[in-house]
């Protein structure tokens, strides 16, 4: 993913709706893994919806891997 060359403040309606962006995606990986967890879940199911939560995982971990990149990390 290509970020920016020159990061622009955000103004605080788009910093809270980034956050909620962030808690939504959190909130379905974790109905997800409910449902990979729960007993009556079908092999196929767990499989599928495995799949769909890593490559989920994945794409925010790199992305916010480049966004913290990107602005020097800890500071």
């Amino acid at each position: 993913m290509n970020l920016p060359a020159q990061f622009t403040p955000l103004s605080a309606d788009d910093q809270i709706q980034h956050l909620r962006d962030v808690q939504d995606v959190l909130t379905l990986l974790s109905v997800a893994l409910a449902i990979i967890a729960a007993p009556h879940t079908s092999l196929m199911v767990a499989r599928v919806t495995a799949v769909v939560a890593q490559h989920t995982a994945m794409a925010w971990a790199e992305l916010l891997g480049g966004f913290i990149a990107e602005h020097g990390g800890a500071q």
